[in-house]
């Protein structure tokens, strides 16, 4: 039988002379091989032409061709891009979504003044209203009963401003949702985004007994750079020692998980040392290795934000940034591990194969039940636009109606723009997944994968072969968001 085929155009062909291999990967299915030269050979011929005959009772390759069009590194000819990208596509993704991912902001006001937010207007408000709170406990049951999708978790996420200004809020709201989650049999889960400034012992039982088990903190390398670059609207106060003071007083049987979000620019970078060592001194990391991780995260410039010309030399471009972001691995294992054989513990570290995969949209944005709340019980699609009412498609007051939120749900990166379309990033890109920023910027900055890729997964490979007790082996995760809240 005679079939015409052709290479997937998301492959990858990583030559590693060393070995005398050829790494494969696919950006769209994040599927990885390691051929031999030969066979290596044998696919890079045929991505030369539109398509090949493949006779499968003569084909010399039969068994290496039937493997690489199972795994989808071959197609079938008349596969076009649109075909094959179509079960992808964010509109499918949500299509079954069981989750509602639910943000909402207990208050817009702030302790701290961020030069770099996104919320560049902070208007006063705080949702105190009973009648708001009760507004979103009603519009997510609405959301229930109309959706017509099996929802099976509940997800909340307290956002603001900086949420714990208005512990209330959370209080209140988790009663009422819990009571929501479990009278239609949904998983209840909650999560904080927060500047540590409140993290007393008080809100930790506070934030415990409201089951919120995962808290982000946003800390901006050591003490001079953070409080400079997140610094507190009332002067002559302690900013960054409460924060770690805060973290280190956290019961060691907590069951609250920490990610320390770091946005990362020249002068973060230079005083990560000072701020690692800052850590180990208040006893937070490494000793709390299984309840504290780190978040390195580009800093962005907005457009809408008066950025002086000092401020803008101080940024990296994305590729400055990867780099940093691989070192910052490697001193985290090196520190780890010295930390380590100092004690009895003896745990050795390895890296985690960094390897890029399908990234979806912001759920917030493409999912039809997924969204972000205001204080005022307005409903939008985008963290970034909580302290604008008029990027309000709805509020809580409307009911549940999935047609407001159509041209949302309908946003597809694959035909966003002809640029992108035809880039083999296009699946892993990491700065495209804000449909907000996709829209505003129409071609957004290209991820540092479309300069970098082929260059460190050939990396990894050889440390893995020749350093096996620094990495470990490849785990191919799909579907994922890298999230991008400048908190």
């Amino acid at each position: 039988m005679i079939l015409k085929l052709k290479t997937n155009p998301y492959n990858f062909l990583i030559p590693v002379k060393e070995e005398n291999q050829i790494i494969l990967y696919n950006s769209l299915t994040s599927g990885l091989e390691i051929l031999n030269f030969e066979s290596g050979q044998f696919l890079l011929e045929k991505s030369q032409y539109s398509f090949f005959e493949y006779d499968d009772e003569k084909e010399k390759y039969n068994e290496l061709i039937k493997y690489l069009y199972d795994k989808e590194y071959l197609i079938d000819h008349d596969k076009d891009i649109k075909t094959l990208f179509s079960r992808y596509t964010d509109e499918n993704q949500y299509k079954f979504a069981k989750t509602i991912n639910l943000t909402i902001g207990t208050t817009i006001t702030c302790n701290m003044g961020c030069s770099y937010c996104f919320e560049f207007v902070k208007p006063n408000h705080t949702l105190k209203d009973d009648k708001v709170k009760k507004g979103i406990k009603d519009y997510i049951e609405d959301l229930i009963l109309k959706s017509g999708k099996k929802i099976e978790t509940l997800s909340i996420t307290w956002y603001g401003g900086e949420p714990l200004i208005n512990v209330k809020a959370i209080e209140d709201l988790t009663i009422s949702l819990t009571e929501v989650a479990q009278k239609y049999n949904l998983k209840y889960v909650s999560n904080i985004i927060t500047n540590g400034i409140y993290l007393t012992e008080k809100n930790i039982k506070i934030l415990e007994d409201c089951n919120v088990h995962n808290v982000q903190i946003t800390i901006d390398g050591a003490k001079e750079t953070h409080d400079k670059k997140r610094p507190l609207k009332q002067v002559n106060k302690k900013n960054y020692e409460v924060i770690l003071e805060n973290l280190s007083k956290v019961p060691l049987d907590s069951k609250i998980n920490f990610l320390i979000r770091v946005n990362v620019d020249k002068e973060v970078a230079a005083s990560i040392d000072q701020f690692l060592d800052d850590l180990n001194d208040f006893g937070i990391w490494p000793q709390r290795f299984k309840k504290v991780s780190f978040d390195p995260a580009w800093l962005r410039t907005y457009d809408e934000i008066d950025t002086s010309e000092e401020e803008l030399d101080k940024r990296m471009n994305l590729d400055e940034f990867f780099d940093f972001k691989m070192s910052f691995r490697k001193n985290i294992m090196n520190r780890f591990n010295s930390w380590s054989d100092r004690t009895e513990l003896k745990i050795k570290s390895k890296l985690k194969w960094d390897l890029p995969t399908y990234q979806t949209t912001c759920a917030t944005w493409a999912s039809p039940i997924s969204m972000t709340i205001d204080p005022n019980g307005y409903i939008h699609k985008c963290w970034e636009t909580i302290h604008d009412d008029s990027q309000a498609p709805t509020s809580v007051f409307d009911g549940y109606n999935a047609e407001k939120f159509a041209k949302h749900s309908s946003f597809n990166r694959f035909s966003h723009n002809e640029v992108c379309t035809n880039c083999k990033i296009l699946p892993i890109c990491d700065t495209f997944t804000c449909s907000h920023e996709a829209i505003k910027a129409n071609v957004p900055v290209c991820s540092s994968w479309k300069y970098k890729l082929e260059d460190y997964l050939k990396e990894q490979y050889i440390n893995m072969l020749y350093s096996p007790e620094t990495i470990s082996r490849p785990q191919v995760f799909t579907l994922e968001n890298t999230g991008h809240s400048a908190k």
